[in-house]
């Protein structure tokens, strides 16, 4: 798990000497890594001693990108090169990519983090500076930067006592004192974090006319009234706003496709829904009636995301692109920002919306700021990305990489 912080670097220098931290012995071993080291010493950041190795990192960043091969869902066969001829003839927008918007704070190798599924990558949250949220197998685990350790929260791996609940988890949200996590064959459970039970509700999505019935994504939500809403996008072509008090369905929507994100404005007023197409859906969110569709993309979606303005959203495809968007004029992308070497799968705004993280599976974060999305940081890094977090004051970001060895 890597953290990054939104402060000039200089500031950890201040007042510090050699000697101040001279102290510290860092070796490849060491499972916390602190925030004074460098950002360019990538070899401290993810514990690699380039020195020992064989090739140099640019080397081996220049073998992964090259061997990287990003799956396309529309792709018809192996000899089928339509899709990727369309995908390279996109037109982007030229952003500078040297920007130092967020600087290296530490890494936490120790804290395994995982997938459920590759193409579902927001398994990580972050509630505040002290209390980071991510899967590790089939559990959901809580970490203390301040303290160093992490403590289990919910245990799904194994139904192990009556009432108890075993999945496979697919996506999982944190958020108002509530934890609410989704399974391979549609299953929800959450908790109220601070109670010390495993599982206080569980609820079964699943539409049985489907064979699967993934619970692709996740969120945690007030709805006007205030009423603490789980909002469930799912492989059985429906979005479902469960109340978590009673655990009842209060809305459901069909969709024409399979649902892999949704993301409610800031208003309340509209869902902005991807999933199983190259269609993008904005509907109404009391009765799921369409206010646009917007057809832009070449390939399947898979991340969404409101900026905090309320006027412009951005999608995540397949097709390794962020397009952005207004809502007052959806007939064309405001901007179509390419990654560099797969699809985009977690898409998140800064809460205040000076910034966009935008994910790739494996290796890339770019943060692009938000009035003309002309520069971005990228975030360079090795290891399969299964979330990105900002705190809720914005000064820090989490990444949860999910290898083994680099975590």
């Amino acid at each position: 798990m890597l953290s990054l912080r939104h402060e000039p670097m200089d500031d950890f220098f201040f007042g510090q000497t050699t000697t101040d931290y001279d102290h510290l012995e860092l070796t490849l071993n060491d499972s916390y890594l602190p925030h004074f080291i460098s950002e360019d010493d990538n070899a401290i950041r993810q514990g690699i001693d380039w020195f020992k190795e064989r090739i140099t990192r640019d080397q081996y960043r220049d073998q992964r990108n090259k061997d990287y091969e990003s799956y396309l869902s529309c792709k018809s066969g192996d000899d089928d090169y339509s899709i990727e001829n369309r995908i390279q003839a996109q037109e982007t927008k030229n952003v500078t990519t040297n920007e130092e918007y967020y600087t290296f704070k530490s890494s936490k190798l120790d804290e395994k983090c995982s997938i459920g599924h590759f193409q579902l990558r927001n398994l990580l949250w972050a509630t505040n500076k002290n209390n980071i949220y991510y899967v590790c197998g089939d559990t959901v685990r809580q970490w203390s930067p301040q303290r160093k350790k992490s403590t289990q929260v919910i245990d799904l791996a194994t139904a192990n006592r009556p009432g108890s609940v075993s999945l496979k988890i697919t996506s999982m949200a944190c958020a108002h004192g509530i934890l609410f996590a989704g399974g391979f064959k549609g299953e929800c459970v959450w908790k109220v974090v601070q109670d010390t039970s495993n599982i206080s509700n569980q609820f079964n999505t699943t539409n049985e006319s489907r064979s699967i019935g993934i619970t692709n994504y996740t969120d945690i939500v007030k709805d006007k009234a205030g009423v603490t809403l789980g909002i469930v996008s799912n492989n059985d072509a429906t979005i479902k706003c469960i109340n978590l008090e009673t655990a009842q369905i209060e809305q459901k929507f069909s969709l024409p496709f399979a649902a892999n994100c949704s993301s409610l404005s800031p208003d309340s007023r509209m869902l902005c829904l991807v999933g199983d197409s190259t269609e993008t859906l904005i509907v109404d969110a009391d009765n799921g009636k369409s206010v646009v569709s917007i057809n832009e993309h070449h390939d399947f979606s898979f991340a969404c995301c409101w900026n905090p303005d309320g006027r412009t959203f951005a999608t995540g495809n397949q097709d390794r692109t962020t397009r952005v968007y207004d809502i007052r004029n959806t007939s064309k992308a405001m901007y179509v920002l390419g990654s560099n070497v797969g699809a985009i799968r977690s898409l998140h705004y800064s809460h205040d919306g000076q910034y966009l993280a935008a994910a790739e599976p494996i290796d890339f974060v770019h943060l692009y700021e938000t009035k003309h999305y002309e520069s971005s940081q990228v975030i360079d890094m090795f290891g399969d990305i299964a979330g990105v977090s900002f705190t809720p004051e914005d000064q820090s970001l989490y990444i949860a990489n999910a290898n083994d060895k680099l975590g």
